[in-house]
Order: C-alpha cells, then structure tokens, then sequence
C-alpha cells in the first residue's frame, strides 16, 4: 500500500514535489510556506529572499535584457515552443 497523500494545509492541493520537507515547512507547499511565513510585503512583488520565485524572476528578466533580450518576447516565444 502506497504513502498517504500529503496535503497542504494552505491550499489543500496534495504535496508532490517537496513531499520529504513536508513537516519542515509546516504541512504545505515551499510556496505556500514562504508566502504564509516569509514574505514580506506584497505577495505580488519579490521579497529579499533568494529563495522567492518572484526574486528569481526579476533576476532572470533582468540578465534576459542585460544580454540584449526583451523578456516578454523570451516568454511568448517559450510559449509558442511549448504548444509546438
């Protein structure tokens, strides 16, 4: 017989990727766990945290125009490519 499904307490979606740390993080999601106890400020805006996906996104937008790229176009043609 299989594990019990771990769910998160936050958005009561099942723990998949992170299923080892799922005590650490207080029976949730990383991110879930980040934005319920981590983030500061808006939730819609990177933290300080490296860690915040919406840090790690500025970062990458920012290294994308630094070599000359337009981040939106880098996005649309991902996406294009993913539906390819």
């Amino acid at each position: 017989m299989g594990e019990k499904e771990k769910i998160c307490v936050k958005c009561k979606k099942p723990v998949e990727v992170n299923r080892k740390l799922y005590e650490v993080f207080e029976k949730m999601h990383w991110l879930c766990f980040h934005f319920e106890y981590e983030h500061e400020g808006d939730p819609d805006r990177p933290c300080n945290d490296p860690g915040c996906i919406w840090w790690q996104l500025e970062v990458y937008k920012k290294k994308l125009e630094n070599m000359g790229l337009d981040p939106k176009e880098v996005l649309e043609q991902a996406i294009k490519e993913r539906w390819k």
